[in-house]
């Protein structure tokens, strides 16, 4: 697991490439808003202080493609995620 403010800095850091899904309805995520002049990580910290369940879908090669944030912990954990469902927790990371 980690913390979210770590994840949103590794994002930045890494120049990640990514899509913002928030929960919709009947277990499915639809994408969050438009990109258009703001960065993609003020887009999530957006979603995050709106207390939405969202998921970041990674576009970059990485060990996780998708990770869960769990606001109400303040945690990111990895998912299998697939069509806009989130079929199963991942083992966490380390922090």
């Amino acid at each position: 697991m980690k913390h979210i403010v770590d994840f949103i800095e590794q994002l930045e850091r890494e120049e990640h490439s990514f899509t913002i899904w928030v929960y919709a309805r009947n277990g499915k995520f639809s994408p969050f808003a438009e990109q258009g002049k703001t960065s993609a990580t003020k887009q999530l910290q957006k979603a995050i202080d709106h207390n939405l369940q969202v998921v970041v879908e990674l576009h970059t090669p990485a060990d996780h493609s998708a990770y869960l944030i769990l606001t109400e912990v303040h945690v990111v954990v990895p998912v299998l995620f697939h069509q806009g469902q989130v079929h199963s927790l991942n083992k966490p990371l380390a922090a």
